[in-house]
């Protein structure tokens, strides 16, 4: 099996940044490169029925708060790399608007990933049915193999 690219979804969380700890030794082995990636949810577009309300937020509000967290969140994203990079390992960086296991299994799809190295939080009983799995989730419907690496023990949240 020859790796050319590796994913790797990235919520900013200890498990995110041990994924791309490991994301950066197996690219070191198979000379690969990583899309270190972030998808931030969209809000909801809808029509606000009392427009004079001060709590209502416009269109235009909204799309200025999203390029403000895509703008945060690529900021957030170099950080990540510059602390953790290895400078022989070319990584890019990517930040988008939707729902991070969708955005995760298109990106998959649309840049021929070969491998999605993602964390895992460990949520375990109730937390994890009512929060469901975004790793889950992308196994289940991603067009490469998954690896989820999950944080050690101590640092796992139940």
């Amino acid at each position: 099996m020859h790796i050319g690219t590796i994913l790797v979804p990235c919520d900013f969380s200890e498990g995110a940044e041990q994924a791309f700890t490991s994301a950066l030794d197996l690219a070191k082995g198979w000379n690969a490169k990583i899309i270190l990636f972030h998808a931030i949810p969209e809000f909801p577009r809808i029509a606000y029925a009392n427009v004079a309300s001060p709590e209502a937020l416009s269109q235009l509000e909204i799309a200025k708060l999203e390029a403000e967290m895509l703008d945060d969140a690529d900021k957030k994203l170099q950080q990540f790399v510059e602390r953790k990079s290895d400078t022989n390992i070319h990584v890019e960086t990517q930040v988008t608007l939707s729902e991070p296991f969708w955005a995760i299994c298109q990106i998959a799809e649309k840049k021929s990933i070969d491998l999605i190295v993602m964390g895992s939080h460990g949520r375990t009983g109730l937390a994890h049915v009512l929060l469901g799995s975004v790793a889950e989730r992308v196994v289940r419907h991603a067009p490469c193999p998954v690896l989820v690496v999950r944080a050690p023990r101590e640092t796992q949240h139940r």
